[in-house]
């Protein structure tokens, strides 16, 4: 055991008398338990000592499982992130490059749009959802990615994908009846962004199976934080998604109104 110092430090072969080295127990840097062999041995008229290793045995292999187990974690994590967040890696929207137009709600939006990701970060959100509804063209989607690239940016699991992609995902199960996995998975996010709710179905005959399912997808996040866009104003949303999921999609939200005044002249016309 004694020679075994000079494996560790071969540089002390010749400097080293065999006779002046002890073996000794010292404390692990872990645990401080007396577990770690080492030598103590005298070289030019002062004793010195090194040990084997920093850390015992057991709590080396605590370290590792843990580290494993954090990296198996991360890996899930990612799995989950990248089935659910359909932003393109070349899609720079944020907030610096979004564009307001001449309507002032526009101008007004990206505040509200910040302000709402400043309070998720901080974890001060009185209300967890976030519904921005407005005109075409006025920078909804825009918005919602760059809420969702700078929350996911700070190391929340986003997920942000649209009601089309979405609808299109949960009918992929039809066929192997693993609907509730995507439910499960939608739970596990911590916010999850629904763009262009309302353009998920074209088919009258598909009508009563959309409000159904808007119904579990809102129950599945309820209590969690949502962003929903949509082109629709309330009458239209409503029948869209149903009532009731309608009526809890109002629970604990903010607002963003990008209704331009052309939009609501012509709706006062009809």
């Amino acid at each position: 055991m004694k020679s075994m110092l000079f494996n560790i430090r071969p540089d002390l072969k010749g400097k080293v008398v065999m006779d002046s080295i002890t073996l000794k127990k010292f404390k692990c840097s872990q645990c401080q338990k007396d577990t770690i062999d080492g030598w103590e041995f005298e070289l030019d008229g002062k004793v010195q000592e090194i040990t084997a290793a920093q850390k015992c045995n057991g709590c080396g292999t605590e370290e590792l499982s843990r580290t494993a187990s954090k990296e198996l974690m991360q890996k899930r994590v990612d799995a989950l992130v990248s089935n659910w967040y359909y932003i393109s890696e070349k899609d720079t929207s944020g907030f610096k490059n979004y564009q307001p137009t001449d309507h002032q709600c526009t101008h007004d939006a990206k505040q509200k749009a910040m302000n709402y990701v400043g309070a998720f970060s901080q974890n001060e959100l009185m209300e967890k959802n976030l519904l921005i509804a407005g005109s075409t063209g006025t920078g909804k989607t825009h918005l919602s990615k760059a809420m969702a690239r700078t929350l996911k940016a700070r190391g929340f699991k986003v997920g942000f994908i649209s009601s089309v992609e979405l609808f299109n995902k949960i009918k992929a199960t039809f066929d192997s009846g693993s609907a509730e996995r995507v439910f499960e998975e939608m739970k596990k996010l911590d916010i999850l962004v629904i763009d262009d709710v309302g353009v998920e179905t074209t088919k009258l005959n598909d009508v009563s199976w959309t409000v159904r399912t808007w119904t579990e997808i809102i129950d599945a996040r309820l209590g969690m934080a949502n962003i929903w866009t949509t082109n629709l104003d309330d009458t239209h949303l409503g029948e869209v998604v149903g009532q009731r999921a309608f009526s809890r999609m109002y629970e604990g939200t903010r607002f963003i109104d990008l209704f331009t005044d052309d939009y609501r002249k012509t709706k006062t016309v009809r």
